[in-house]
């Protein structure tokens, strides 16, 4: 499963790519049984679909659900930084500064794949820290679901600088100390991605789904 999960979020598997038992029982020499439940378990955080009697799909992103998880996301990120505030060390802030560091670099080299890890870990940075499992555990689950190397290049093609400032932002917001503004600041930031990107989102997700239909 966590085989499956990072190739699906890294992009190496692809939307709507049909995930082979055969292929993977190669792959790892194991009996299909443990293949099912692996499937079934990220059926269940949304990777993947299972149709019947035709197999296991990488499930594809819509705009529905981007907007729906985004403004999930958006709403317990904010709730992670306000938690993670009190807890957050010089070490976090060296960590949040070098990984945005990081992903300037990325966007000059076009580096999707490496940017969606990059941001990835920024935003864990602070959710982690505020050391509660439940709300760690769910965002985790969510991000999963939509933040990939796919959504991460309609950013590149829009807003990509925008989206490192926003970054920045949030470090600067943290070392004010105030607890409501970062909350404000962080659920602002991810849903403003949404917001600013939305018809580029649903032009490129509805080409998309045309184009397999033809």
């Amino acid at each position: 499963a966590s085989f499956l999960r990072n190739a699906i979020v890294s992009g190496k598997l692809m939307q709507g790519e049909r995930l082979s038992e055969t292929s993977i029982q190669k792959r790892f020499g194991i009996s299909r049984s443990p293949i099912r439940e692996a499937l079934r378990i990220l059926e269940q955080e949304g990777l993947v679909v299972i149709f019947p009697r035709k197999g296991a799909y990488v499930n594809e992103i819509t705009i529905n659900e981007l907007n729906d998880t985004t403004i999930v996301v958006a709403a317990l990120e904010g709730l992670a930084a306000r938690l993670a505030l009190p807890r957050l060390t010089d070490k976090s802030f060296k960590k949040m500064l070098r990984l945005v560091k990081k992903m300037e670099k990325e966007v000059k080299n076009f580096s999707i794949h490496d940017y969606t890890k990059t941001h990835n870990d920024f935003h864990e940075t602070f959710v982690l820290a505020c050391k509660n499992r439940v709300l760690i555990d769910s965002i985790g689950k969510l991000r999963r679901r939509y933040v990939r190397p796919m959504v991460t290049s309609y950013y590149f093609m829009n807003n990509i600088e925008d989206a490192v400032k926003g970054h920045i932002k949030i470090i600067d917001t943290f070392k004010e100390n105030d607890p409501l503004k970062i909350e404000n600041i962080v659920e602002d930031h991810i849903m403003g991605a949404l917001i600013k990107d939305r018809d580029l989102w649903e032009k490129n997700l509805a080409g998309g789904n045309e184009k397999k239909g033809q």
